[in-house]
């Protein structure tokens, strides 16, 4: 039985950094789950996934909280348990890392160098916002020291090896009025992909907090951010080639080619499985779990049977309330006039919009096609 999916693994839920815009610790002074996965329960998910599936095709997104607060020794029973299964099975497993890169040590590297073949495009993908002005605003230590040396020289670490890196910027009031500076600082760390995702933090009623911006504040950063990517254009080489999302994904909606962004597909988060360190399994880490558990929690990974597991990873939609939540969702965008183009956005999100005032959930559509006709514009006359 074939199975091709992302599986998101979040040995923990704990992170060295209290970023201002991170709903975790805000929220609840704490994080959502205190436990912790094991090597041995993480190694066991996956040689139980491949005897399941033994010819399935998974990516292993290593996320959290801060995956590398674990350990490189962590990380190296991790990556030699996915070599083992490649070579017992007839699968095709593969890695994938996002980390805020102050645990990226050398130590790092030389697992992630070595096992370069299991590294999905060999790319390591670092959070990061802006220049160090910037980015000392919301990303730092508890006692609100700065990451961004840390971060600055494990980029480094990540050049200097036969690694390449990907950046993803959160887009907030801390750098919304600031895309050009952002942008350059991004085309000089030169990065594989430079993604941007916004803040969208806010209270029951819809108003911004916790460094949140309006989803029009987010339309006019990218772009400009699109602008200044198209006026650069023509002076990138291969080498120097700076891929934005979500430009990228936007012009891929465009021209009909496949685009790997679930916000922009048709086929949303039940192509993803996201488990958590006290093995709860949900389509996405989007989802809101105190309001969304019906929607999107599917179940416990240490409580279910293998044949509950077949199930869960090959149709997850099916075991929770899923199907329902996205043919409501979608049927609102339906008769829209750019829904071949949006497909919806992030579902999750713009949920949690339509519950808490209906003109952020209008501003949502409003902005988003703004920022696709925009970009239509510009790919229209370049190509003229």
């Amino acid at each position: 039985m074939q199975l091709a999916k992302t599986i998101v693994i979040k040995p923990t839920m704990n992170c060295n950094l209290r970023c201002g815009y991170c709903y975790e610790f805000i929220r609840n002074g704490t994080t959502y789950c205190k436990d912790i996965m094991s090597i041995e329960q993480l190694t066991g998910i996956v040689w139980r996934t491949a005897k399941l599936f033994p010819d399935s095709k998974i990516l292993w997104m290593f996320h959290g909280g801060e995956p590398l607060l674990q350990g490189a020794s962590y990380l190296e029973k991790f990556v030699g348990c996915i070599r083992e299964v490649n070579k017992g099975y007839s699968v095709d497993y593969k890695i994938a890392l996002q980390t805020n890169a102050t645990l990226l040590t050398d130590e790092c590297i030389r697992i992630l160098e070595t096992n370069a073949d299991l590294l999905s495009e060999r790319i390591v993908s670092i959070s990061i916002d802006g220049p160090q002005e910037i980015n000392d605003i919301t990303r730092h230590s508890a006692n609100g020291k700065s990451s961004f040396k840390e971060i600055e020289t494990a980029i480094q670490r990540v050049k200097d090896s036969e690694l390449v890196f990907s950046t993803i910027s959160v887009v907030g009031t801390h750098n919304v009025k600031h895309a050009k500076e952002v942008f350059e600082y991004m085309k000089e760390l030169g990065g594989n992909l430079c993604k941007f995702v916004p803040n969208y933090n806010s209270d029951s009623n819809g108003n911004a907090e916790l460094y949140g911006i309006r989803p029009m504040d987010f339309a006019e950063f990218m772009c400009e951010v699109f602008d200044l990517w198209m006026h650069d254009l023509p002076n990138q080489t291969e080498e120097t080639q700076m891929i934005i999302d979500p430009i990228v994904s936007i012009i891929g909606t465009l021209s009909k080619s496949v685009v790997t962004w679930c916000e922009y597909r048709e086929e949303k988060c039940s192509n993803f499985t996201c488990i958590y360190p006290n093995g709860e399994m949900w389509l996405c880490d989007n989802f809101i779990h105190e309001s969304m558990k019906d929607t999107a929690y599917v179940k416990n990974i240490y409580e279910v049977s293998d044949e509950e597991l077949k199930t869960i990873l090959l149709t997850p939609n099916k075991i929770c309330g899923f199907d329902g939540f996205y043919s409501k969702a979608m049927g609102r965008c339906a008769d829209c006039e750019i829904y071949d183009y949006c497909k919806g956005g992030c579902l999750p999100t713009h949920n949690e919009m339509f519950k808490k005032s209906k003109e952020l959930y209008e501003e949502y559509c409003k902005a988003k096609k703004l920022l696709i006709n925009h970009i239509k514009r510009g790919v229209d006359l370049a190509l003229s």
